[in-house]
């Protein structure tokens, strides 16, 4: 049946043509569709999580309920060294992030203040790279760098002294001075307008903490192997360990918020920092989804036009065979399987036009340029466009517009099974 059905596809070539197009034309659509929306997904949570939230977070057991200062963590930094040594383990940022009033001459601000290692924070974001005048900071420093937004502010430059007040440990009052050394341009509006960075000594002593950390970003190399990092963070910072899986089955996210808890410290994975994100992203997904859905429509709406006009034109053909004496239901699956052919054909086709230009796109991305990378950046995001070649992409347009064909295949079975054959 298969030779059969093989020789029925070539018979009428146009015809053959049109239907492989239009499966063609939808499975490439498709899949460029989504390999852009998954590409730019990725990127923008590997740039979430390696230069900001990182894979793993320690915090002190009560702190990400009451951010306070009173609730940081003490960590030394032989423990510290031992993190960096663990295997996966790519980078371990310790931090100091607090409130401040920041005061130049006349003009005061808010501000957060992170204070950082900044070899260590060099390795793992680029934030020296954002740097558009001064320099950057050494791990002795006393200075500060600051957003361009917030330098605009103050209308402070290169050299000034700023003054920083806020709250220390236990309630004690912080106030210091600190030399600009550098302005940077970051990432979105709010950060460069309300975000300043200065050193983790620095940060210390301001809040009057020695060893005192908000928090400590540690950066992995295999996302894959997360849960088993943790196991080995957490019993290297904690004993005895207590597990906490909060999973909701309800929940759109479909994933782990995975937290490990001791009477000392919390450790987090970026599912749990970064739920509000993740749940942005299944709303993003949904709305794709649906996108591709009316695709799908169309192109099956498509298909089976072009299945209806091939049916009718072989209504002739399909009496006389039956008359010769094959059986309807042979019939019928000798149709069926030509169009499962021709929409193979199309979707193989689609993919092998894809492939090449997705991973071309995956290591070459577009660049965003004007306005429009502006807008990017407001939100935080980088001004390009990376394309993702995961298979499941590829192998999706294929269990997709295999199940179309099963759908269209109805109306020439049917129809073949009710043939009036006349006697004349």
């Amino acid at each position: 049946m298969i030779k059969l059905a093989w020789r029925n596809i070539w018979r009428n070539r146009q015809r053959t043509i049109v239907t492989m197009a239009s499966v063609f034309f939808a499975a490439f659509f498709c899949i460029i569709e989504s390999s852009f929306e998954k590409g730019v997904w990725d990127r923008m949570l590997e740039n979430m999580l390696t230069t900001q939230t990182g894979h793993i977070q320690i915090h002190g057991k009560d702190y990400w309920e009451d951010k306070v200062i009173d609730n940081f963590m003490f960590m030394d930094t032989a423990t510290i060294r031992q993190l960096e040594g663990i295997e996966n383990v790519t980078n371990v940022s310790p931090r100091v992030e607090t409130f401040a009033m920041v005061s130049f001459e006349a003009v005061n601000k808010g501000i957060a203040v992170i204070g950082i290692s900044p070899e260590k924070e060099a390795q793992k974001s680029n934030l020296p790279s954002r740097i558009v005048h001064g320099n950057y900071l050494s791990e002795a420093d006393n200075g500060i760098l600051i957003g361009e937004g917030l330098s605009k502010y103050l209308n402070a430059n290169i050299g000034d002294t700023l003054v920083l007040i806020g709250q220390g440990y236990h309630g004690a009052s912080a106030a210091q001075l600190f030399a600009v050394r550098g302005i940077v341009k970051l990432m979105s509006s709010e950060m460069d307008n309300g975000m300043a960075y200065i050193t983790l000594p620095a940060a210390q002593q301001f809040i009057d903490m020695p060893d005192g950390y908000s928090g400590i970003l540690v950066s992995i190399n295999n996302n894959n192997r997360l849960e088993e990092t943790m196991e080995v963070v957490n019993s290297l910072v904690n004993s005895p360990i207590t597990t906490d899986k909060d999973i909701s089955e309800n929940s759109a996210l479909h994933s782990k918020l995975y937290t490990l808890n001791s009477n000392n410290y919390a450790v987090y994975s970026w599912h749990f920092t970064m739920e509000r994100m993740l749940q942005t992203g299944e709303s993003n997904k949904a709305f794709s989804m649906f996108l591709l859905c009316i695709m799908y429509l169309i192109v099956g709406f498509g298909i089976l036009g072009t299945v209806i006009m091939m049916t009718t034109e072989r209504v002739r053909e399909f009496c006389v065979m039956v008359s010769l004496g094959m059986p309807r239901m042979r019939l019928a699956v000798v149709v069926s399987i030509e169009l499962l052919i021709k929409s193979l054909i199309g979707v193989v086709m689609a993919i092998a036009v894809t492939l090449p230009i997705t991973y071309w796109f995956h290591t070459n991305p577009i660049r965003i340029s004007g306005m429009m990378a502006h807008t990017y950046i407001q939100f935080g995001m980088e001004p390009v466009l990376p394309m993702a070649v995961d298979s499941y992409i590829f192998i999706n347009q294929i269990i997709t517009i295999f199940i179309i064909s099963l759908f269209t295949m109805i109306y020439p079975i049917r129809k073949i099974l009710r043939l009036k054959i006349s006697n004349k």
